[in-house]
């Protein structure tokens, strides 16, 4: 069926490989399940999602923690998505990446629900989640554990794990950014790793659309750093190797203990239908994608920008709340069409759509168009 996990034996030297191309059949299906259904999964316990869809992706690794973790389990899910940018809980968008490059590539904004700062994601890139209790979080000894082994494949690279919870390499290019969420139910610390990277696609997709200066509020700003990749220091690295690697290193590292422990090994197809289990992930994944949690769950901010027309100038002066603008004062060559401005776009949602609307009505030629075209050059410039 479609929407399967397989738990399969863990002997085998190429088993997520070989999950990742298709050749692992998945008879059960989890549609014929409840959610208690992951209770019979084991101590130590494999996922890997078939899907490449971020916002899925992350619904699934939420559900897990909220349903699946217990004292003494530990759960290693990998995910690899399509070109998308994920933004940390408490980020701004427009702080983070250039909306009209995302739009014109057709690369998926996201929001996750743990903090951190912006990472760009591909078929590069590989997605590592530690799932636990809240008691059994570790987050420095995932990153210690991951470096020890990438190290004892690839005797060549040496890497480090730094105090900013990230892994670099020597000449301090990062490699791995991560994050964390931790709830009473459960935690988990994901991280990324760069296997092959698209770096022109990732520099451009995480430039900033408005520049310090011009907004103001209490976002957490991402630490921009230099990035390198594993495939440039080793040839023989792949996302299907690496995954391996760390999937059967996972399952000997913390069995290596006096009373061995119950293992699953487990694929996740993306379901097309949302029957039992399916269905509570779904809820999630369909909040992912909306407009109101990717953009609407970004803090207050505040805008102020200087511009002119015809040689007068302009200033524009902008509250937003949930991404909605609360308070605009336009300060022109024109005080009545100014206020007319105003109050037009007062409790008017921060969307591409809304204004290009907003100056099709004023007109482009006329001064309250041009003013809308100078606002929506500002959150959108033209590439």
């Amino acid at each position: 069926q479609a929407h399967a996990l397989r738990e399969d034996s863990v002997n085998r030297r190429d088993f997520v490989s070989e999950q990742r191309r298709g050749l692992v059949s998945a008879p059960a299906s989890w549609t014929q399940t409840s959610a208690k259904e992951c209770s019979t999964w084991g101590e130590l316990t494999v996922l890997f999602s078939r899907s490449n869809d971020v916002h899925w992706n992350l619904a699934l690794e939420e559900w897990i923690s909220q349903n699946c973790v217990n004292a003494g389990r530990r759960i290693l899910l990998f995910y690899v998505n399509t070109p998308s940018v994920v933004i940390g809980r408490m980020q701004n968008p427009w702080m983070e990446c250039d909306l009209e490059y995302l739009s014109r590539n057709d690369i998926v904004l996201a929001r996750r629900r743990s903090g951190g700062g912006a990472v760009y994601h591909d078929m590069g890139n590989l997605n590592i989640s530690f799932l636990t209790s809240k008691e059994d979080y570790r987050r420095t000894a995932n990153l210690e554990w991951a470096a020890r082994t990438l190290q004892s494949v690839w005797r060549d690279v040496i890497i480090q794990v730094s105090d900013k919870g990230d892994m670099r390499l020597p000449n301090h290019d990062k490699i791995s950014g991560s994050a964390a969420r931790i709830t009473r139910l459960g935690a988990y610390h994901h991280c990324t790793l760069l296997i092959q990277a698209d770096s022109p696609s990732l520099f451009s997709s995480l430039e900033p659309a408005l520049q310090e200066g011009v907004i103001r509020n209490s976002a957490t700003a991402s630490r921009r750093s230099p990035i390198s990749d594993l495939q440039s220091f080793v040839s023989d690295c792949s996302v299907d190797r690496v995954c391996s690697e760390l999937a059967q290193h996972f399952v000997t590292d913390y069995n290596n203990t006096a009373s061995s422990k119950s293992t699953s090994v487990l694929s996740i197809d993306q379901p097309s239908s949302h029957d039992g289990v399916w269905a509570e992930v779904e809820k999630v994944y369909g909040e992912n994608k909306t407009w109101d949690w990717v953009f609407g769950r970004t803090p207050r901010f505040n805008v102020r920008h200087e511009d002119s027309i015809d040689g007068e100038p302009l200033l524009l002066s902008v509250e937003l709340e949930r991404c909605q603008m609360k308070k605009v004062l336009i300060t022109g060559s024109s005080p009545q069409s100014d206020a007319e401005l105003e109050a037009k776009l007062s409790g008017l949602a921060l969307k591409k759509s809304n204004f290009a609307e907003l100056c099709r009505y004023h007109g482009e030629g006329s001064y309250s168009g041009r003013v809308c075209a100078v606002i929506m050059s500002l959150f959108w410039p033209a590439g």
